[in-house]
């Protein structure tokens, strides 16, 4: 399973790309984002199947294959990019987009003839190129910005008529076509339910997210795609559906002050390993990695955009992943400290291979381990001990030893949140000025994005994710997540606040037990801009800890949005 020795992208350049492909083991589970159809160099191609990856998801935009109303022509860059991708054995996943002028005005198609055109547009791209799809997408974040006119109005609504309309004609010219649905920017589960509700489930082969975390790391994602998953199954009968990720990623960026996220080439290729090996742990069959190269003022390609199409590190982690991966099967994570990861993958033949990567470096004890290969495929050195990170290193053989948390969880501020006060312990409300009354939010709303306690004040809410604050006539308006004891004895309660990077007067954030201050900072782009709390806390039943998000010294609410992730446990088990 070990294979150390990787193959360079230039030793592919201008070679036998199909050779290539079938050297590095090529996956059908990892892909890649391009932009051919933009008129990108197709110089690149044969860094796909040297990397081992398998697909590519492009485009080819119905307003250039319908140039004019009812007659189909493809222009010879599509053609040639999709050539040059069947050289090299690397399968094109299409996504059908965007608008085309001859129809509903050059909005969003919305009306039956507008729709039964675009439906019209997919076949003919099937019939184009035949075989060589095997997979097409249905438009491209649907309930973000890639919408226009009407549509606008009923999005879930709007999209299910397009769905139903596309399977139908795709699935008539190409019955064994795989039809992918969604394609939603983030996990946004009250936009699924608006299309499971509708019926979407009928109408698609497989389900698509962009669980996108630009400004915090891959831990947690996986619960993104669970709390997906279990929807879905809710209204399939408790039967699951594929899920695809086709797009996730991070570019490479500065802090912009204290406390902020930083990724460098590094912690992007570590972030991809980490990312991937999540996202299988949660059965996500086939993920695509937004891109194959830097491009615009996207800093997030698997290769940089100069004269060489040089390879940065992520490109080396993803090929290395690939091989280390090859023919194993995910398992899922083993239990473990809750920063600490494994991510267990077996062979056909038995072989265990394991992703494994600790949020805080700590040395391990292990047995049962016959190889250990590091992030960029360097074989690392054994002797009863590995010493882990950050950075994701491969491990196999029948490793044992893992520590495992002696904690149990009983309250997590994302995964209790509720459309009921109380519920799980949680509740949500606000603070007016300096007072101490807390009152509880009123109104409890969803829209395609979210769902959200809100207040008698603009921008007054709680989400699962993030709260903010308001003023109501010139006092500062505090918003509070409460979690209210039902146990006895010692918690530990651990999180972090994160805002005020984006300007304003920052956001003040705090802690309060049973009435008396544990925390109390303000979030700014001159002081530091997240804020984590690891302590242990007696309780009683009826204890209250309340997580404070207030305005700024200013009081201006311009920016205050503030992530807040809290998770309480108790040592028993």
């Amino acid at each position: 399973m070990i294979v150390p020795v990787l193959l360079t992208l230039t030793a592919f350049v201008g070679g036998n790309a199909a050779v290539a492909a079938e050297q590095a083991g090529s996956d059908k589970r990892f892909g890649v984002m391009t932009h051919y159809a933009h008129g990108w160099d197709q110089r690149s191609i044969p860094s796909i199947p040297a990397a081992g990856i398998a697909s590519v998801r492009d485009e080819l935009y119905w307003r250039e294959v319908e140039p004019e109303k009812g007659v189909f022509r493809f222009p010879a860059v599509f053609d040639s990019y999709m050539a040059r991708l069947a050289q090299g054995g690397v399968e094109p996943f299409i996504v059908l987009s965007f608008e085309n002028g001859h129809y509903d005005d050059g909005a969003t198609p919305h009306t039956d003839e507008g729709i039964a055109a675009y439906a019209r547009y997919g076949a003919e791209v099937l019939r184009h190129y035949g075989p060589q799809i095997k997979a097409v997408e249905i438009w491209n974040e649907y309930n973000g910005t890639f919408v226009s006119g009407p549509a606008q109005a009923d999005r879930s609504g709007t999209y299910l008529r397009m769905l139903q309309a596309a399977y139908t004609e795709l699935k008539r010219t190409r019955p064994d076509v795989v039809v992918v649905g969604g394609a939603t920017a983030g996990v946004p589960l009250p936009y699924w339910e608006k299309l499971l509700q509708g019926g979407a489930l009928a109408h698609l082969d497989v389900v698509s997210v962009h669980p996108y975390r630009y400004d915090s790391p891959p831990e947690g994602i996986e619960t993104d795609i669970a709390e997906l998953a279990a929807l879905i199954a809710r209204y399939n009968n408790g039967e699951p559906k594929p899920i695809w990720v086709t797009e996730i990623g991070w570019g490479t960026q500065a802090a912009v002050a204290p406390g902020d996220l930083a990724i460098d080439d590094t912690v992007q290729a570590q972030f991809l390993v980490r990312a991937y090996a999540l996202l299988f742990s949660a059965k996500v069959k086939r993920i695509f990695w937004y891109l194959l190269r830097d491009y615009e003022e996207f800093a997030m390609g698997l290769l940089r955009n100069d004269a060489a199409l040089s390879p940065k590190p992520a490109y080396t982690a993803m090929a290395n992943m690939i091989r280390q991966l090859h023919g194993a099967e995910v398992v899922g994570r083993e239990p473990t400290l809750s920063d600490l990861y494994s991510v267990l993958f077996r062979g056909p033949d038995g072989k265990e291979v394991r992703v494994l990567w600790s949020l805080q470096a700590r040395t391990l004890a292990l047995s049962g381990v016959t190889g250990v290969v590091d992030l960029m495929g360097r074989p690392l050195g054994y002797s009863g001990t590995l010493r882990v990170g950050p950075s994701p290193i491969f491990v196999t053989g029948t490793m044992r030893g893992l520590p495992v948390a002696t904690e149990k969880v009983v309250a997590d501020s994302r995964q209790g949140f509720s459309a009921m006060q109380g519920e799980r312990g949680w509740s949500y409300g606000f603070v007016r000025g300096t007072g101490d009354v807390y009152e509880p939010l009123p109104v409890n709303q969803s829209d395609d994005w979210r769902a959200a306690w809100l207040g008698p004040a603009p921008y007054l809410w709680v989400t699962a994710a993030d709260q903010h604050p308001s003023v109501i006539g010139g006092v500062p308006v505090a918003v509070v997540r409460r979690w209210k004891s039902d146990h006895e004895g010692r918690v530990r309660v651990a999180g972090s606040f994160r805002g005020g990077k984006y300007g304003g007067d920052g956001v003040g954030v705090g802690i309060v037990i049973d009435g008396k201050a544990r925390l109390n900072k303000i979030l700014s782009r001159a002081t530091a801009v997240s804020e984590t709390f690891d302590f242990t806390q007696r309780v009683q039943p009826g204890t209250t800890i309340d997580f404070f998000v207030n305005p700024g010294p200013a009081a201006s609410i311009d920016h205050d949005a503030t992530a807040v992730a809290v998770t309480i446990s108790t040592t028993e088990r």
